[in-house]
């Protein structure tokens, strides 16, 4: 096989070993007992590039090897401020939104029109009614955060 080389900066190397950090997290969030070629290729890679920059002076200064896994990873105290921690921070709140809001207005879709009615539209039909409603919850959201909204449990739930 192969092999290439590629010439960085010490700040390009920092930045792939954050790349790195961050693709191991969202895997690990993501799909924690994947079982699969491509994750394990993916996790090999990132471990490679992260022990690689833990090579350069100023980046080991950052790294710790991590007690929970056989790897070298970036100390809490580096993550907390950086860049990259706050990429996946937004990334998990916009996708907690989302869905939140998708599965609302599903939810909200079956509870109008019945069950039958709305499973037989089609995907069309199903994103013209729930589109307006989607807006309108992430207005709410966008507006007012959590103020407002409320869960029903059923009286034997709650």
């Amino acid at each position: 096989m192969a092999t290439y080389h590629i010439e960085l900066t010490e700040e390009q190397m920092r930045q792939l070993a954050e790349m790195s950090a961050m693709s191991l997290t969202i895997l690990g969030q993501a799909m924690p007992d994947a079982s699969d070629k491509r994750v394990d290729d993916w996790q090999r890679l990132c471990v490679h590039l992260l022990d690689s920059a833990r090579q350069i002076p100023s980046l080991r200064r950052d790294m710790e090897l991590k007690p929970d896994c056989p790897y070298w990873f970036f100390k809490r105290s580096y993550i907390n401020d950086a860049f990259y921690a706050d990429v996946i921070d937004e990334y998990r709140d916009t996708t907690f939104w989302a869905e939140l809001v998708s599965r609302i207005s599903e939810q909200t879709l079956q509870e109008s029109l019945g069950p039958q009615r709305a499973d037989a539209l089609s995907d069309e039909d199903r994103t013209a009614m729930t589109s307006s409603l989607e807006q309108a919850l992430w207005q709410e959201v966008t507006r007012h955060g959590m103020d407002r909204v409320m869960v029903m449990l059923p009286p034997t739930e709650s």
